[in-house]
């Protein structure tokens, strides 16, 4: 299995063959990972606790790799974005409210 950041690599060379970064533009692309986000949405909805994830997993994959596209739009690399994030919520307490975890203020 490859790395986050090997596949990070391999997205960005795609997307580079394909004129994306000469001719798109960060909020456009931003805009395709909300498509991406509502189809994966829809894909749990539909089988939340089914056993086939398959269109759950393609809607995620799709999701990261709009959003790698995104990040190097913006001269950011997205596997250091992912450890910044990382680095802010590791330590953070809070609990579970109506499904989703509320942090402590």
């Amino acid at each position: 299995m490859k790395s986050f950041y090997e596949l990070s690599l391999y997205v960005i060379k795609w997307a580079e063959e394909r004129g994306i970064f000469n001719d798109g533009d960060p909020l456009a692309q931003l805009d395709k990972t909300q498509e991406e986000l509502n189809e994966t949405i829809e894909a749990v909805k539909n089988d939340f606790h089914g056993n086939d994830h398959a269109e759950i997993a393609d809607g995620i994959g799709d999701m990261l790799v709009t959003i790698i596209i995104a990040a190097k739009m913006m001269d950011l690399d997205p596997t250091t974005c992912l450890e910044q994030a990382y680095n802010e919520i590791k330590d953070r307490t809070g609990k579970m409210v109506d499904g989703k975890f509320v942090k402590d203020v």
